[in-house]
C-alpha cells in the first residue's frame, strides 16, 4: 500500500514537472506561420464541433422566429455583408487574402454542416482562440437568429441572389463587397447606402427586414443613432454601423429619414399571431388591475403623432418588430436612455399574449378603429 501511494506521488511530481518544463521550454510552435500538427487540428476542431452541438441543442427559439422568413434572410444577409463577409468570403465572392493567413483559417460557410440552432451559437458566442467574435450587442440574443436562417440556406445561395438578399436596391459595390477588409460596401460620402442595405432605398423597412425609418422625427432618430454610437443601446446591427459615423453625419441621416414620403401610416405583411382587436383596446385604454398604461397616449396611432418627437410612431411597424422590442422593454437589456425608465415601467406587467395583441394592433398601421374585417376574424 506504501509503495502504491509512492508511485502515485511520484507520477504526480513527474507531471507537474513535466508540465513546468513544456511551459517554459514551450516547444509547441504558436505561431500562425506553422499549420497545426494533425492530430492537434483533428483533435482541436473535434472538440469545437462537440462543445458547439451539445451546448446549441438546448436553444429554445422565440416563438417569433421562423427560419424561413425572407425578412430574416435578408437581415442575415444584409449583417453578413457588413461583419461577416470579411473573412468568411460571400456567395461567388473570396475572402480578403489577409484572413487565409489565420490559424484557424475562417470557415468557408458553404463547407460546414451546422443547424439553424448551431449557427445562431457560433454568431451569438463565437469561438475562443480563433478569432471569432461574439455578437456585439453583447445583451441582444434576438438579432443573431438573422443570421441564422441567411446562414441555413447559404449553401443554396448564388451570387445574384446574395446581393438581392444583402442589398435589395441599394448600391452593390461587388469588388468591395466581400474582400474590402471591413465589408462597408457604402463611401462616407453616402453612407446612407449603408442604411438601405436593411432599411430601404425609401426607409420603410424592406418589407418587415428592419424597422421603419421614413416619416420618424429627427430628434428621435439622431438621438437613436447616438445611443448605438455611444454604446448606450445595444444591438449587433446597429452599434458597428453608428460608431463609424461622425456626429454630423449621424444628424444628416436623421434629418434625410425624417423628411422621407410614406412614413407609417399602413402597415406590412407582418407575422402577426396576436388579437388585433384587443390589442387596440389595450393600446388606447390600458389595463389599471393589470398596471399596463396606454400606448396611445405617448405613441398615439397612425395619422395621429407621438406624443413628443423624442417618441418614436409604431403603426406600422413590422409585428416581429413590435413583439421584439417590447419584450426587451421588459426583459432587458434596457438602454441608457431618457425614456428608459419610462417604456420598463409600462412593459414591465406585459405578458406575452399582451405583447402578441399590441403587436397585431400597431402592425396594422390602423387608426383607433379596427375594420369589421379584422374584428370577424
Amino acid at each position: 500500500m506504501r509503495i502504491g501511494w509512492h508511485l502515485l506521488l511520484l507520477a504526480v511530481v513527474a507531471l507537474v514537472l513535466f508540465a513546468g518544463a513544456f511551459w517554459w521550454l514551450a516547444p509547441y510552435n504558436v505561431a500562425a506561420s506553422q499549420r497545426h500538427l494533425p492530430p492537434v487540428r483533428a483533435l482541436l476542431h473535434s472538440y469545437m464541433e462537440n462543445a458547439v452541438g451539445r451546448r446549441a441543442a438546448g436553444l429554445d427559439p422565440p416563438d417569433w422566429f421562423d427560419a424561413d422568413d425572407p425578412a430574416l434572410m435578408r437581415l442575415g444577409a444584409a449583417h453578413f455583408a457588413t461583419g461577416c463577409a470579411t473573412c468568411h468570403g460571400a456567395p461567388g465572392l473570396s475572402r480578403n487574402a489577409v484572413v487565409t493567413a489565420m490559424l484557424p483559417e475562417p470557415t468557408l460557410i458553404d463547407e460546414t454542416e451546422h443547424t439553424v440552432l448551431e449557427f445562431y451559437w457560433l454568431a451569438r458566442h463565437g469561438l475562443k482562440y480563433t478569432g471569432m467574435p461574439a455578437w456585439a450587442g453583447q445583451g441582444r440574443d434576438d438579432e443573431p437568429w438573422a443570421l441564422a436562417a441567411f446562414l441555413s440556406i447559404y449553401a443554396e445561395v448564388d451570387r445574384d441572389t446574395y446581393r438581392e438578399l444583402a442589398y435589395g436596391d441599394a448600391d452593390w459595390r461587388p469588388a468591395n463587397a466581400a474582400v474590402a477588409f471591413g465589408g462597408m460596401t457604402g463611401t462616407p460620402e453616402d453612407p446612407i447606402q449603408n442604411c438601405a442595405r436593411c432599411h430601404g432605398e425609401d426607409g420603410m423597412g424592406r418589407d418587415g427586414t428592419a424597422p421603419r425609418l421614413a416619416g420618424q422625427s429627427e430628434a428621435y432618430l439622431a438621438a437613436a443613432l447616438d445611443a448605438y454610437a455611444e454604446g448606450r443601446r445595444q444591438s449587433g446591427f446597429m452599434e458597428p454601423v453608428a460608431i463609424a459615423l461622425s456626429p454630423q453625419t449621424r444628424r444628416a441621416l436623421a434629418a434625410r429619414y425624417a423628411t422621407m414620403a410614406g412614413g407609417l401610416g399602413s402597415g406590412p405583411t407582418g407575422n402577426r399571431s396576436g388579437d388585433a382587436v384587443r390589442g387596440r383596446d389595450l393600446a388606447r385604454q390600458g389595463d389599471e388591475h393589470a398596471e399596463i398604461p396606454s400606448c396611445m397616449s405617448c405613441h398615439g396611432v397612425a395619422g395621429q403623432p407621438p406624443r413628443s418627437d423624442t417618441v418614436p410612431l409604431i403603426a406600422g411597424q413590422d409585428a416581429r418588430w413590435l413583439s421584439i422590442w417590447l419584450r426587451l422593454w421588459r426583459d432587458g437589456p434596457l438602454p441608457r436612455t431618457p425614456e428608459a425608465a419610462r417604456m420598463a415601467a409600462a412593459a414591465r406587467s406585459l405578458s406575452d399574449g399582451d405583447i402578441a395583441d399590441l403587436a397585431a394592433f400597431y402592425s396594422m398601421g390602423a387608426p383607433a378603429s379596427v375594420s369589421q374585417e379584422q374584428q370577424s376574424r
